[in-house]
């Protein structure tokens, strides 16, 4: 009986840490058009399983996250998303993440990216792209700071 109750203790803990994780979502700090994000381009198409490719995402294939709403080119792509969400969001909410690396928000051009791990990241120039892929590790230790202090949500992994 003692670890049944330590069992639901366990798991009312974990589940106050993911409401309060989702509650400390703040999508006012995130780069959108209206709520709309990756300026309409599929977040799975960059990875291996989505082609590896930018892709335009179509209206009629959408799906709303966390208040983000984003756009897949096939349901395929639509259906690797819900599986895994987390996995294909872009970090520093969408912001270069070159200018994010140097304390600002900076629009960017979706077709320029790096992928380093699973964290996806955006820039506005091949120049920016450039700068931050010299040393990945640094920029991004950088950019992950400047993203906590500028939305107040930890970076994502």
């Amino acid at each position: 009986m003692k670890s049944l109750k330590m069992t639901w203790a366990v798991i009312a803990l974990l589940f106050s840490t993911l409401t309060f994780a989702q509650a400390n979502r703040n999508t006012s700090a995130y780069n959108l058009d209206g709520n709309l994000g990756l300026k309409g381009y599929d977040p799975v198409s960059y990875f291996a399983e989505g082609g590896s490719q930018p892709l335009k995402g179509s209206s009629s294939v959408s799906l709303e996250y966390k208040g983000v709403v984003y756009r897949f080119a096939n349901q395929d792509n639509l259906e690797a998303f819900k599986t895994m969400p987390e996995r294909y969001e872009p970090t520093y909410g969408g912001w270069c993440a070159w200018a994010m690396a140097n304390g600002s928000a900076v629009d960017i051009n979706p077709t320029i990216f790096t992928i380093n791990g699973n964290r996806l990241h955006f820039f506005i120039s091949r120049r920016a792209k450039r700068n931050f892929d010299r040393d990945i590790t640094k920029y991004e230790g950088r950019a992950d700071n400047n993203w906590r202090r500028m939305s107040g949500e930890e970076p994502r992994l």
